[in-house]
């Protein structure tokens, strides 16, 4: 057998097991409601392939049992988003949105006193540093597909007029501590937002926390247009905790782009041999669907970003965002479970209502 056949055998029989990974995978999540992170290769290749629609029909098939067109928290809950909670109208809109857009901000939701809560702790808690470095020479513009890292380190607080980093990124745990972010992680207004636009109740993923700053190398481009896997279907949560602008730090969506559509077909087609997409293949395709997101302090951002987006490195001026996930399924989710020291009352109510919307939060003994 030749070196040609001998290399197409082991391409079939890798793509059969594939297959069977995501067989037994389907299996053991209807059946035990297991994740199985194991099955997310072929889910994104699939993705790839079909334009989306796999995920669509695996997300029908495996959370037919968990639709809700409605929220049904299990618990009496209070929003620090709105004063409305569940009965604010501009839910229903929000969704629509959502369903035609793929993004959605909703302008200075917060709460004055959280954004100021979560403002101050941001000044001083410990960070994972990064220092980017300048592109290779024999790279082209928007092609990247990770940001090159000249240094990492460490930094107790930031100054904000003054940064020495280019990304200051929140210890997880840390995060986790503070009242205002687990209040986010539960509160009713967010969750009724995504169970009307997802159709279930949506299971509740990895916060994380960071300022992007001007202090990068000239020249420096953003990651490349992508799209994100790890879920079938799923919402990322913004919390713009700093003024955003154009010249800022700030994140770009190719709109209608999170749905199978004629054309943004070309793009998605594309992602199946690579994660990537230049600025100019999104242009030559698409330049009237991209928006930039900004939008004052205390405003939420809700994205689906199965989309094409990326984001766009600062000008001038620094960005504080919070980012957490509202998944429609832990089908295929690659995180691991967090560990959570302290829990407040809030966030201990939902986590006792809802363990299977929160399993990826653990309690210490």
């Amino acid at each position: 057998m030749n070196t040609t056949a001998n290399s197409r055998l082991a391409h079939a029989r890798e793509a059969f097991n594939q297959v069977g990974v995501l067989g037994k995978g389907m299996w053991r999540y209807w059946h035990l409601g297991e994740s199985a992170p194991q099955s997310n290769v072929m889910v994104q290749k699939l993705f790839a392939l079909t334009d989306g629609r796999s995920n669509d029909i695996l997300f029908r098939v495996l959370e037919s049992r968990r639709k809700e067109n409605s929220l049904r928290l299990g618990w009496d809950a209070t929003s620090i988003v709105s004063d409305l909670g569940t009965s604010d109208p501009s839910i229903e809109e929000a969704a629509r949105t959502l369903r035609e857009d793929g993004v959605v901000v909703l302008p200075q939701r917060l709460k004055q006193e959280t954004l100021q809560n979560l403002y101050e702790f941001a000044l001083a808690c410990e960070y994972q540093t990064t220092i980017y470095g300048a592109l290779p020479t024999d790279q082209g513009t928007g092609t990247q597909v990770e940001m090159p890292v000249a240094e990492r380190g460490t930094s107790r607080g930031i100054d904000p007029s003054h940064p020495r980093h280019s990304v200051y990124l929140t210890l997880r745990e840390h995060l986790l501590e503070n009242p205002s972010v687990q209040a986010l992680l539960c509160d009713p207004y967010l969750l009724a937002v995504a169970t009307r636009y997802l159709r279930v109740f949506p299971v509740v993923t990895k916060p994380d926390m960071w300022w992007d700053t001007e202090f990068l190398p000239a020249g420096l481009r953003p990651r490349p247009f992508h799209v994100d896997s790890g879920c079938l279907r799923w919402l990322k949560v913004g919390i713009i905790l700093t003024d955003t602008t154009l010249d800022t730090p700030h994140f770009v969506y190719v709109k209608g782009s999170h749905n199978p559509n004629r054309a943004t077909r070309p793009l998605t087609k594309r992602l199946a041999s690579r994660m990537n997409l230049s600025d100019k293949e999104v242009r030559d395709v698409c330049s009237d669907k991209i928006v930039h997101i900004t939008g004052p302090a205390g405003s939420i951002m809700l994205a689906d970003t199965r989309g094409i987006h990326k984001g766009e490195v600062a000008l001038r001026g620094s960005r504080l965002i919070l980012y957490f996930g509202l998944e429609g399924s832990a089908f295929n989710n690659i995180d691991h479970p967090i560990t959570l020291h302290h829990v407040g009352p809030e966030l201990a109510k939902a986590m006792s209502a809802r363990p299977f919307n929160y399993q990826f939060f653990r309690i210490t003994d």
